[in-house]
């Protein structure tokens, strides 16, 4: 099967590639790049590459990565090109020209006798941006992050597998660097890296930095795992033994919940910095990261979304990079990508790290609830989910990955990952009721991403594939519970999991610990109003059909007051408190140069949606995240 995939692949690219990639190379001889990358200027946001290129004589086509791995959408940043330049190697200027479709493509005819190309390209590096910023260069003047896929072109014709490339690196004076990539040299001059392929090399990414620590984690009988950290800041650096000790927790979790693995070492590389910010992009046998400086040392800040960073971006070596939808397993980073199986990819990745977030012990199962909770309350409200399927949010993924700041939930969002995660926790539940308690969705971890006789790279798959893995394991209609989750519109938010789980659903009149953690300056009252606001009283978020809807509230609104007083959060609060006995809410809008005051008619109190234990069932969440490696050494 692995073998028939990989004909299809190369079959793929030669019909897709046509002539113009002919001048790739000699028939029979392997494309080689050669690519020297200078960042000394990235602390300024500028690369400067020199790429060397094996071809022949006549027309050439040369690509900017289009469909970078892991973003899940047509967004290279070849906007970001300063300068392009394309020379014979005595150094005559070469013409060049832009396709008139296809922006990431250019062509230039090479002259007769000349075997290699020289191209110089010079790139600008992007603000960090908290989405899809992953797979983007940039840096300030002591940390920074090179993904080598922001300033290099590839010919057109041969699959990424199939061009060799030797890559050298020049950093700032003093800097240090951390990658997954072996290095060959780096005496007195550029950092020299061994050849590996294009679509190996596009998998390595470099932090580098004044200062850089490298931290063994305890792997057990795993392969070695390592934690880089690069910092503006040398106190940053300094993780604690216990730290230490629940990230070496979640490679050994990790292991248990596998049963292998398909890397030969894994590089955690982590940034910690309040101005690069927070990024995320899987690979094999790396993670990029980032955090905010103080976050892995501070248990306070070390919550929520940081705290699940790291294991999601691992899960990913499994689920993602070894085991990929078919359609996603493209031979060149120009072919677009069929991404409608991101409810796998995506979801089922997402509640894996959260599962290996608690049994590592990075979050406790009660604030996990909490989390849960929240996630409930957020997609219970999607009106978007009426007219369409989780699965659209998938196929549209890069359509919705730059959300809107207006009305999301009539379009939805990314859904995939948090709706697709609740579908996979469901699976689990499902697992464990028919078997009672004897089986689980560890098991089909072990048999679909974890075992691999072939020690491929990457196995691709189909939902058939998924489908008969979880049959042979317990009989049930996968395909009808699946098409049921995923394919079609739904009137409401499926809550089946959280009776599956052993829970229920309840208000309370206080917000959780995790609530009031990550409001992170917002104010909500989404499941009593449906409404959330900025610190200043904007609205940002209107849920459709609530009584803030109702009362034709807009997102953009301003509220300067609340039962005739300032508006605050503490006012708000009490507002809602109060409206048991009074019957209402009154806000004051500012529009413009007028004032208008807004009565929502509501009596409900303070509302935030809890999981209860439901006594009467088994407590299955509790089962899904006790920890699977036994207790740290």
């Amino acid at each position: 099967m692995v073998g028939g995939s990989r004909r299809l692949l190369l079959i793929t690219a030669w019909l897709l590639g046509g002539s113009a990639g002919l001048a790739g190379a000699t028939a029979g001889e392997p494309v080689r790049l050669q690519l020297e990358v200078d960042a000394r200027d990235l602390p300024r946001r500028l690369l400067h590459s020199r790429i060397e290129v094996t071809c022949r004589p006549g027309k050439l086509a040369l690509w900017f990565p289009k469909w970078v791995p892991g973003t899940h959408a047509p967004c290279g940043p070849v906007e970001n090109v300063a300068g392009l330049r394309l020379e014979a190697p005595e150094g005559k200027p070469l013409t060049w020209r832009r396709d008139d479709v296809e922006s990431y493509r250019i062509e230039c005819t090479v002259p007769e006798g000349v075997r290699s190309l020289i191209v110089r390209l010079d790139t600008i590096c992007n603000e960090a941006a908290v989405r899809a910023s992953g797979h983007l260069s940039y840096g300030n003047e002591s940390v920074g992050i090179l993904n080598w896929s922001t300033c290099l072109v590839y010919p057109e014709g041969p699959a990424c597998d199939d061009i060799r490339v030797q890559a050298s690196l020049r950093l700032p004076a003093g800097w240090q660097w951390a990658t997954a990539m072996a290095r060959e040299s780096a005496l007195g001059g550029p950092v020299r890296f061994q050849t590996v392929s294009l679509t190996e090399l596009v998998d390595c990414p470099v932090i580098a930095g004044e200062h850089l620590r490298v931290i063994p984690l305890d792997a057990g009988s795993g392969p070695p795992a390592f934690l880089h950290l690069a910092s503006e800041s040398p106190s940053a650096l300094q993780l604690g033994p216990e730290v230490v000790g629940l990230y070496s927790r979640l490679v050994r979790e990790a292991g248990a919940l596998f049963g292998g693995y398909p890397y030969p070492s894994f590089q955690f590389l982590v940034t910690c910095s309040d101005e690069l910010g927070y990024l995320g992009l899987e690979h094999l046998t790396s993670s990029l990261n980032g955090v905010h400086e103080r976050d892995l040392l501070d248990p306070a800040q070390r919550r929520g979304w940081v705290a699940n960073l790291l294991p999601h971006e691992y899960v990913h070596a499994w689920c993602g990079k070894f085991r990929r939808p078919a359609g996603m397993c493209t031979p060149d980073f120009q072919t677009p990508q069929k991404t409608r199986l991101l409810w796998v990819y995506e979801g089922l990745a997402e509640y894996l790290g959260e599962v290996l977030m608690v049994r590592c012990g990075l979050v406790d199962p009660k604030e996990y609830r909490q989390m849960l909770a929240a996630t409930l309350s957020t997609l219970a409200h999607r009106e978007g989910r009426r007219w369409r399927p989780l699965e659209d949010t998938a196929v549209a993924s890069h359509l919705l990955r730059g959300s809107s700041p207006n009305w999301n939930d009539l379009r939805r969002e990314q859904d995939y990952y948090f709706e697709g995660a609740l579908i996979w926790m469901e699976a689990d539940a499902i697992l464990r009721d028919r078997s009672q308690g004897r089986l689980s969705l560890d098991d089909f971890c072990r048999k679909f991403l974890g075992a691999n006789p072939s020690h491929a790279r990457l196995v691709p798959y189909e939902l058939p594939d998924v489908v008969r893995t979880l049959r042979e394991l317990t009989d049930f209609d996968w395909e009808g519970f699946f098409a049921r989750r995923t394919a079609r519109p739904l009137e409401t938010m499926p809550m089946d999991v959280v009776g599956r789980c052993g829970y229920r659903l309840g208000y309370a009149s206080e917000p959780s610990a995790y609530l009031v953690y990550s409001e992170h300056g917002t104010i909500t009252a989404r499941d009593s109003l449906g409404l959330s606001f900025s610190a200043d009283g904007r609205i940002l978020d209107v849920v459709p059909g609530m009584i803030g809807d109702r009362s034709g509230l807009a997102p953009g609104m301003k509220v300067i007051g609340v039962n005739g007083k300032t508006f605050s959060r503490q006012r708000l609060r009490d507002a809602l408190a109060d409206s048991i006995a009074q019957r209402k809410i009154e806000f004051l809008l500012v529009e413009g140069e007028r004032f208008r005051t807004v009565v929502l008619d509501y009596a409900d109190g303070p509302r935030y949606l809890e999981l209860v234990r439901d006594p009467s069932k088994p407590d299955v969440l509790a089962e899904i995240l006790k920890p699977a490696a036994g207790r740290a050494r």
